[in-house]
Parts: C-alpha cells; sequence; structure tokens
C-alpha cells in the first residue's frame, strides 16, 4: 500500500516538474509505472517543387491565385489528417538561381552569388508563410539537390562555387530563429550535439526529438572543393563522410540508449537501396547503395525508416539484412502525401494519392499502406498498395498484352499533370497495357495503334510503322547495375528493326543504353551508335516465334559479356569497336518497338520500328 502510494507520489511529482512530458499517459503493471506516449501523427511530403513562384513574386499573375490554392490545401489537409509536423525530403523548388537566365527574369544587376541569397530569402520565406498559414509551422526539411542548384555541378561552374550559399540561403529560413540569431535544433541526444558542428553541414543537418521519435534530418551531398571532380554528377555526389558521418554515428548511439525515444527515422533527399521508381527525376542515388557507411550505420543502429524523395515516386523496400526501411515517395504539387501514425510500439503510414483535376477538390484516395508493429519479439511488417514492399532482385516489368485499358480509366502517376507526355514520337497515345510485374501499375506501357491479336501464349501485340508503346515512368536502368530483359517476336521485315529502345529521353546523345535491335534477322545489342554485340546465329526474320533474352552477368559488365539467349540457348557474338564499358543513362523510358519518347537520341542512328508480334516483355534487374 505504501509503495503503491509512492508511486501515484512520484507520478504526481513528474508531471508537474516536466510539463514537456504532458503528452504522454502512464500505465501500471504490478508496482512499476510505464510511460506511455498518446498516439499523434505527423506528414510526409517529398518533393514539393512548388516554391518558386514566391521569388518572382506579383510578377506572375497566377501568384496569388497559386498561393490562396496552396493555403487552401493545407487548411483542408490540417482539418482533415491533421499532424503535429510535416517532413520534407529535399526539393521545394526548380533551383538554377546561378543562371545567367535566371538572372535575367529575376535582378539582370545582380551577380550570381547575390541572386543566390536573394532568391532564396524570397523562396524559402513565402514557402514557410504559406504552410503557416495552413496550419503547419513545424516543417523539417532536408536538403534537396535542387536547394543546393540543381545537378549536375559541373567543375569550375558557378553552381559548383556558390554550394555555401545555397546553403546558407536555406538554412538561415528553416532552421534559425526568424532574426536569423538563433538555430532552432540545439537540444543534444544524450552526449551527443544536435548537428555537427565544425562541418559545412552543421547548419543542415540535425538531430530533433519530437516525443517518442527520433528525427535525424541529413544533408546528403558532399563536395570537396568546386574544382574536384567526384563523379558523373561533376562536384558533388550523394554521401556521407568524415566528421559528418563520425557525428551521425555519435547521435544514433546516444539515441539507442535514451529509453523515451521508441523509433528513430532518418530522412534525407536520396534514395540508397537499386532500384526505385521514377518519374521525370534526374533519379540521383547515394553512392554505392546499400555498402555505403552512412546505411551501415543505419543498418546496426536499428534505424526504423528511412525517408527519402528525388524521383517523384512511391518505392518502399526493405534492407535486406535488417528490418529497416527505406520510404521513397512522392510529393509533386501536393498530387500525394502520407500520414504517419506513431505509438511507442506501432508505425502506421497511409499513403494518399490525388486523382481530380486540381488538388482544392480533395479528391484524394487512400492508395497504399504501411504497417510496423515491435510489440512482439518479432517486429511484424505489413504493407499493400502504393506501399508494398519491393523485391530489388524480381521482374520489375512484364507485358503479356492481356489486359489492355482506357488510360483515363487506369491513371498513371504524373501523366496527366503533363498532358504533353502522352504523346509518344509525335502520336497521341491514351491506351495502357497492363504491367503485371512488381514495378506495378506506375509502370503500364502507354501505346496506340498497337492492335491485341492472338500470340504465343494468349494475346500478343501486332506493330505496324504507326505503333507506339512506351512506359512513361524512368527507369530502371541506371549506371552500372546489372539488368536483364527478354521478350518474344514473329516477324518476316528485313528492316534493321527496334525491338527493346532504352536511350535517353533528354538530348539527343545516341549512346549509354542497351538497345536490342532485329538487323536482317540477325540479334544485335547496342550501347551507342557504333558499340553493338552480334548474334552469331541464324536470321530470326522468318516468320516464326523466336525468344531473346539479354544479359548483364554482373554489375560493372563490359559490352563483351552480355549474355544472348536465342531460344533458350546461349549463343556467341561478336563486338564491334572495341569493348566499352556498360553506362546505363538513368533517364530513359522503357520503350517496345518504336523509338519512343527517345527518338531524338536516335535520330542519327539507322534503326526503324518493328513490324510483326511481340509478346511477353520482360525487365528485371540482378
Amino acid at each position: 500500500m505504501k509503495l503503491s502510494r509512492l508511486v501515484k507520489s512520484v507520478i504526481v511529482v513528474l508531471t508537474i516538474a516536466l510539463p514537456s512530458v504532458l503528452h504522454q499517459t502512464f500505465a501500471q503493471e504490478g508496482n512499476i509505472a510505464i510511460q506511455k506516449t498518446k498516439p499523434w501523427r505527423f506528414i510526409s511530403l517529398a518533393d514539393w517543387h512548388w516554391a518558386e513562384k514566391y521569388i518572382m513574386g506579383d510578377r506572375y499573375e497566377e501568384h496569388k491565385t497559386a498561393v490562396d490554392e496552396n493555403i487552401a490545401t493545407l487548411k483542408w489537409m490540417k482539418q482533415k489528417h491533421g499532424g503535429d509536423l510535416i517532413i520534407l525530403p529535399g526539393d521545394s523548388n526548380g533551383g538554377h538561381w546561378d543562371t545567367p537566365k535566371f538572372i535575367k527574369k529575376f535582378n539582370k544587376k545582380l551577380t550570381a552569388k547575390q541572386s543566390i541569397l536573394q532568391a532564396g530569402e524570397l523562396c524559402y520565406a513565402g514557402m514557410i508563410d504559406t504552410f503557416e498559414r495552413g496550419g503547419y509551422s513545424n516543417l523539417l526539411m532536408a536538403v534537396g539537390d535542387h536547394e543546393v542548384g540543381d545537378n549536375p555541378w559541373p567543375v569550375g561552374s558557378d553552381v559548383s562555387k556558390y554550394q555555401a550559399e545555397f546553403r546558407e540561403s536555406f538554412a538561415k529560413a528553416f532552421n534559425y530563429s526568424t532574426n536569423g540569431s538563433t538555430f532552432k535544433y540545439t537540444q543534444k541526444i544524450g552526449s551527443a550535439n544536435a548537428r555537427p558542428l565544425g562541418t559545412i553541414y552543421e547548419d543542415t543537418s540535425y538531430a530533433y526529438q519530437h516525443k517518442n521519435v527520433l528525427f535525424v534530418t541529413m544533408d546528403v551531398f558532399h563536395q570537396e572543393d568546386y574544382k574536384t571532380s567526384l563523379g558523373e554528377q561533376g562536384t558533388v555526389t550523394g554521401t556521407v563522410v568524415g566528421p559528418h558521418l563520425t557525428w551521425f554515428e555519435s547521435v544514433l548511439v546516444e539515441a539507442r540508449k535514451d529509453s523515451s525515444i521508441k523509433h528513430i527515422f532518418v530522412q534525407s533527399h536520396l534514395p540508397v537501396i537499386y532500384p526505385v521508381r521514377k518519374v521525370s527525376s534526374s533519379g540521383m542515388l547515394i553512392d554505392n547503395g546499400v555498402n555505403n557507411p552512412f546505411w551501415q550505420l543505419m543498418r546496426k543502429y536499428q534505424v526504423d525508416i528511412y525517408f527519402a524523395g528525388e524521383v517523384h515516386a512511391n518505392t518502399v523496400t526493405k534492407d535486406p539484412q535488417s528490418n529497416l526501411l527505406q520510404v521513397v515517395t512522392r510529393g509533386n504539387f501536393f498530387t500525394n502525401f502520407q500520414t504517419i501514425d506513431i505509438t511507442d510500439d506501432k508505425i502506421e503510414m497511409t499513403l494518399y494519392r490525388h486523382f481530380g483535376e486540381k488538388v482544392t477538390d480533395g479528391d484524394y484516395r487512400a492508395t497504399g499502406t504501411l504497417s510496423i508493429d515491435k510489440s512482439k519479439k518479432v517486429t511484424s511488417i505489413k504493407a499493400s498498395g502504393g506501399l508494398a514492399l519491393l523485391e530489388p532482385k524480381s521482374k520489375l516489368l512484364h507485358f503479356d498484352f492481356e489486359q489492355d485499358f482506357a488510360q483515363v480509366d487506369r491513371p498513371i502517376n504524373g501523366l496527366r499533370e503533363k498532358k504533353k507526355s502522352s504523346v509518344i514520337d509525335g502520336k497521341r497515345c491514351d491506351r495502357t497495357l497492363a504491367n503485371s510485374g512488381s514495378f506495378g501499375d506506375q509502370y503500364d506501357a502507354l501505346h496506340c495503334d498497337v492492335d491485341i491479336v492472338p500470340g504465343k501464349n494468349g494475346n500478343a501485340g501486332q506493330f505496324s510503322h504507326d505503333s507506339r508503346m512506351a512506359v512513361f515512368a524512368m527507369g530502371p536502368l541506371q549506371g552500372k547495375h546489372a539488368v536483364a530483359y527478354e521478350l518474344s517476336f514473329k516477324t518476316t521485315s528485313k528492316a534493321n528493326q527496334i525491338l527493346i529502345n532504352t536511350a535517353t529521353i533528354w538530348g539527343n546523345r545516341p549512346k549509354d543504353f542497351l538497345n536490342l535491335y532485329l538487323d536482317d534477322g540477325i540479334a544485335t545489342v547496342a550501347i551507342s551508335d557504333r558499340e553493338m554485340l552480334k548474334a552469331e546465329y541464324k536470321k530470326l526474320n522468318d516468320g516464326k516465334w523466336h525468344t531473346v533474352k539479354v544479359s548483364m552477368p554482373h554489375d560493372n559488365s563490359k559490352l563483351s559479356q552480355l549474355i544472348i539467349e536465342i531460344d533458350g540457348k546461349v549463343v556467341n557474338a561478336n563486338s564491334t569497336n572495341g569493348d566499352a564499358q556498360i553506362k546505363l543513362n538513368q533517364s530513359m523510358r522503357f520503350t517496345v518497338g518504336g523509338k519512343g519518347y527517345s527518338s531524338n537520341a536516335l535520330k542519327t542512328v539507322p534503326v526503324k520500328n518493328f513490324i510483326g508480334l511481340i509478346d511477353d516483355v520482360s525487365l528485371w534487374t540482378l
């Protein structure tokens, strides 16, 4: 009885002495007081991309209308879904504030350095004001590539030279008090500093505890100096190294000692695990994937979720060696968002997608769920719909020509926002063939003038010179990563025909692809307009069904190492113009039977659209 009174008095004292924990309740198990946190919620909104209008202000007639619509949408979101705070894993704006083109529109008297600082001040102040007027004053924003000028970052360029200025304008708005004198996030995590003091990231990376969750926001855009290239993107690459990495580990170590922290969430802009779905994105990733020390630390210290953006699409992937989840999501002008509900032992996420004409109409529908239950010894993870767990080594694309839809009846994320994207090589297309692979309906193939006829297995597509068939979403080809694809076909044409096309959709460079042609019946794999691998095999334009499979045996394959299988048999092949390393562009849209969205890149390549039947087209990563 005395012990019971003592416990009650301790509870009263704690409640009075620590008003910051008034959001918590206490339950008793025997004579032990168990502190529990009341359920609460936050919102995730990656790649919002709608802050550019604040820079030009009233020079754009639609400025006030657009701002009012943003505020109305946020008010609706707050009233309907609530949320203590919003996390934003990068990319609020378009960037390029250093360029002559931008400066001419903005203020032609400014230097690049001045333009970056002044544009940033206007952009971020306007964005924050809009969110506050909409009901959300607590914004945890990560630096995205657009916050640091947008990729690439050429050696010696202004966008490389003024990385500090890009960060300064961002941090002053989001991470400092209104007068710019005090950093907002200073509360230590155990003995670890809340930010990596003494590094260039001390104003853009930080740790912040809200109730029973630790949020760690990371700036992963690493630069040595503006004259040193670090890879394909120029002087900036995606990684966490040195004192920045040491600080990150110190925070995780201390968080795991703190019993009040039930979950750890890390957010940055760039995905780590490949592949991810992509829509109209450069598709930048963290260097070296799960082998990067940044990911290894999250795995080691049992981070629950790594939130990322960049690719403008939704992909959830489980780490192969732990319960750590990578949650990559789409925001894009409020067309998607996620609610995340938190208790001490559960995390419940719901994906909402907009289906109406304007986001202010509130036509959002739940299209995916993710549940993490840590209440028992073994953590339970359940996911469905747009948040279903992706198996990276699965067949991502598979077109069997069995399900043909009007595009309006099976809408593709991002396509209606840019109606011109329904034009494939000069023809507007309004039908889709279902993708039954694990990348799902985001990778349905838009098509027109592809007749559905009896084929090798059920239905097939009959292609003519006027046929078009291409996937609007991008990838999954990317850099050195190994892929394979396969399809069946029947033709009698003697032309050099396209079967599979993976050329870039941006620019006209006829290289960095992995295309399959049928040159007068001879299977030919091309990685540029000059570098090819021709099969030593009979002609396949004999009017019979044949199946061709092309595989990279491993990452970093060379042209000569490609494996060509015809009708289930590996065949010899001869390379032309050397034995180059295969490097796949990350800005491609998978095309079947034609030039598709990459017609510009293939203008100088003597290939024509396929004429004949195609069935069972598949692509997967290895």
